[in-house]
């Protein structure tokens, strides 16, 4: 039986391996991936466009690809199972800080084999919403320590620039280490009737979190409710705004997903027995 792949363990692998992990960045960054045969193992990264404007999610795509001879142990998942670590770094001193987002970690995975000359590709995932990590309870030099190597800002792409995003998975019954390339990413300001939109929407967790994950991350109906009508006059008051489309593709997802929600519970009830 293959072994499965937690979150916590994976995490404990990426703690413990730090040093490791460092020496073999110096290594991998020309190759763009951790060679253990004639051609090597490679993580390759890949965004949807090159271009973006701030506050407009970022999908991503990452598939390691088995170049050399033998067959290798790898992840069956990405991101969702803790399996592939996400860095951002902003301009070009590349200095790397880890993203992470909610439902991230969350399942549970398995080791595959990749056979020589096979790819695997993770499944896709999109970069918005980070979130100021809560550290209130901390003292200083414990808040310091907790948010070492994170990035610490509402948005993960906060400010107009250039943007770099790598990988990092592992692989063998080791769990080693391999990086991707760094894709590069460039943010530009809105203007027009986007900048507009941004100015209403910008900081607002429940907008981001729709636009990422097609939900509000609301359990009140009068919540939900509210946002939705919020949403929907803005798409009825700037519908060529690029952040449009996102929500009205997003908001159309989330009543059918709540439409289906409400009629499961419905049957639900219509099924009881009486008391």
């Amino acid at each position: 039986m293959t072994p499965k792949i937690n979150l916590r363990k994976v995490s404990k692998i990426v703690l413990l391996a730090t040093i490791a992990v460092s020496i073999s960045w110096s290594v991998v960054a020309s190759t763009g991936g951790y060679s253990i045969g004639e051609e090597g193992l490679l993580l390759q990264g890949s965004s949807n466009k090159a271009s973006f404007i701030l506050g407009e999610p970022v999908e991503m795509y990452f598939e390691l690809n088995n170049g050399s001879k033998v067959s290798v142990k790898v992840p069956s998942g990405g991101v969702e199972v803790g399996s592939l670590k996400v860095l951002i770094a902003h301009g070009d001193e590349l200095d790397f800080n880890e993203y992470f987002t909610s439902d991230w970690g969350r399942k549970v995975g398995h080791w595959i084999n990749l056979e020589p000359g096979a790819k695997h590709s993770f499944s896709k995932f999109t970069i918005l919403w980070n979130g100021l990590p809560n550290v209130s309870h901390l003292n200083e030099q414990a808040a310091k320590t907790a948010l070492a190597g994170k990035v610490t800002t509402e948005y993960a792409f906060q400010e107009p620039g250039i943007f770099f995003v790598k990988g990092i998975s592992f692989f063998g019954e080791d769990s080693k280490p391999i990086e991707s390339k760094p894709v590069r990413i460039e943010i530009k300001a809105p203007e027009g009737e986007d900048l507009e939109v941004w100015n209403a929407i910008k900081g607002n967790k429940k907008i981001a979190y729709l636009m990422q994950y097609s939900a509000f991350g609301a359990d009140r109906d009068e919540e939900k409710q509210q946002l939705t009508d919020q949403v929907e006059q803005i798409i009825a008051k700037y519908p060529q705004s690029i952040y449009s489309g996102y929500l009205k593709t997003n908001l159309e997802k989330f009543k059918a997903n709540e439409a289906q929600r409400n009629e499961f519970y419905k049957n639900m009830k219509v099924g009881q027995k009486p008391q």
